[in-house]
C-alpha cells in the first residue's frame, strides 16, 4: 500500500537561474554600468579602487558578458581567424598554439581552420571565416600568396600572412629568413668536411622553399664545389620525399649529406636512409629543418634548423591587433632569423673521419 502524502504539501519548485547583468554588477560595486564596461573592455581608464571592486562584483556574481549582445553593439566579434595549410605539421600546430595564448591574453576566441595545402579548400576556409564576422584574419598561405578569388573580400579587411607570401602586396607579412637558413645549414655540412650534398626540397611552387635552395646554392658555391650539388623534389608529403631521395641513396655519386630543407623532407629523408640500411651519421648526415620534440628523443638526436616560432607569432599577433585598431599604416615585412642546432646527425663523412 503506497503512502498517502501528509497534508496538502505541494512538491517544491526547483528555483529559476538568472544570469547576473551587467547592471548586477554595478549596483553591487557600487558605481555605474559604464564603469563596469570601462574595466571589462579596457575602452577607457577607470581609477585602479574602482576597477578592483569592479572586479571582486564580476567573481562574486560569476558575470559573464553577453559576447552576441556586445558584438551587436560594436559590430566586433573579438574573434580572430586562423588559416594554415597543414594541421600536422609542428611547426604551424605550435604557430597556432602560440596565437591562441595571445589571444586569449588580450581577451579574443580563435577560430582555426585547415586549407591542407589546396587553394580551392583555402578560399573556401578564409569565405567562411569572414561570413563568421571574424575582427582578423592571421594565414599561412598554400602558395606565396593569398588566391585571387580570396582577394576581394578581404582587401582592406585586417589581414597578417606568415611563414608564406613575403612582400605580398597589400599585406603585412612575417617570417623566416630562409635564404640566410639555406646558407648556414650548408656552411655547418661544408665545415664538417662535405662535398656532395644532395638538398632534399618539397617544392619550387614556394619562395621560402626556393630561397633555402638558394643560400645553400650560395655556400656551395663560395666554396667551390657548385657543380657538385643534386637538387631533389619529393613533393609535399613524407612519402613523396623518401621515394625521390631513395634513388640517389644507392647509386655511384651517394651523397656524404642529406640538407631536407622542410619538416616533410627532413622525415622523409629519415625513412629514406633507413630503409637503404645506411648507418647516420656514420655513413650518411642528415641537416633537417624545423624543430620538434621527436628530433630529440631517439639517438642519433637530429641536427636542424630551428624557425623563431614564438617570434613569429607575437610579432603577427601585435601586427593584427594594430590593424584590427586602425592604427598600422604601411604593409610590414619582417625576415627573422633561425637558429642552428647542431646535434648528433651531423658529422664529418667517414673518408675524413679515418684520416684522423
Amino acid at each position: 500500500m503506497s503512502a498517502r502524502p501528509r497534508g496538502n504539501s505541494k512538491p517544491k519548485r526547483l528555483r529559476s537561474y538568472r544570469a547576473s547583468t551587467i547592471k548586477d554588477v554595478a549596483e553591487r560595486a557600487g558605481v555605474a554600468p559604464a564603469t563596469v564596461s570601462n574595466v571589462l573592455t579596457g575602452r577607457r581608464p577607470v581609477a585602479e579602487d574602482l576597477r578592483q571592486q569592479v572586479l571582486k562584483a564580476v567573481d562574486a556574481l560569476d558575470y559573464r558578458p553577453n559576447q552576441i549582445a556586445a558584438s551587436l553593439r560594436t559590430q566586433r566579434t573579438r574573434s580572430v581567424g586562423i588559416v594554415v595549410p597543414d594541421l600536422t605539421n609542428p611547426f604551424f600546430a605550435e604557430i597556432v598554439y602560440h596565437l591562441d595564448e595571445l589571444a586569449a591574453t588580450s581577451n579574443y576566441q580563435t577560430l582555426l581552420v585547415g586549407s591542407n595545402e589546396t587553394q580551392k579548400r583555402e578560399v573556401e576556409r578564409i569565405q567562411a571565416l569572414i561570413a563568421r564576422r571574424v575582427d582578423g584574419l592571421i594565414i599561412a598561405p598554400t602558395r606565396d600568396g593569398v588566391s585571387e578569388i580570396a582577394l576581394p573580400p578581404i582587401t582592406g579587411f585586417p589581414t597578417v600572412l606568415v611563414d608564406r607570401g613575403f612582400g605580398s602586396d597589400g599585406f603585412d607579412t612575417i617570417t623566416a629568413d630562409s635564404r640566410d637558413a639555406g646558407y648556414r645549414g650548408a656552411r655547418h655540412l661544408i665545415e664538417l668536411g662535405h662535398r656532395d650534398i644532395a638538398m632534399l626540397v618539397t617544392t619550387a611552387e614556394l619562395t621560402n622553399i626556393s630561397d633555402r635552395a638558394e643560400g645553400c646554392c650560395r655556400a656551395l658555391a663560395e666554396a667551390g664545389i657548385a657543380g657538385r650539388k643534386q637538387v631533389i623534389y619529393g613533393g609535399w608529403t613524407i612519402e613523396g620525399c623518401r621515394r625521390a631521395l631513395e634513388p640517389a641513396l644507392v647509386g655511384k655519386r651517394r651523397p656524404t649529406a642529406v640538407f631536407a630543407m622542410a619538416y616533410v623532407a627532413t622525415l622523409g629523408a629519415i625513412q629514406a636512409i633507413r630503409r637503404a640500411g645506411l648507418a647516420f651519421p656514420e655513413e650518411i648526415s642528415v641537416l633537417g629543418f624545423d624543430d620538434s620534440e621527436w628530433m630529440t628523443v631517439l639517438h642519433p638526436y637530429v641536427s636542424t634548423l630551428r624557425q623563431p616560432v614564438e617570434e613569429i607569432s607575437s610579432l603577427a599577433w601585435d601586427r593584427l591587433c594594430a590593424r584590427m585598431t586602425g592604427k598600422a599604416d604601411d604593409p610590414l615585412r619582417v625576415q627573422l632569423p633561425c637558429t642552428l642546432e647542431v646535434r648528433e646527425s651531423t658529422s664529418p663523412p667517414a673518408a675524413i673521419r679515418s684520416h684522423r
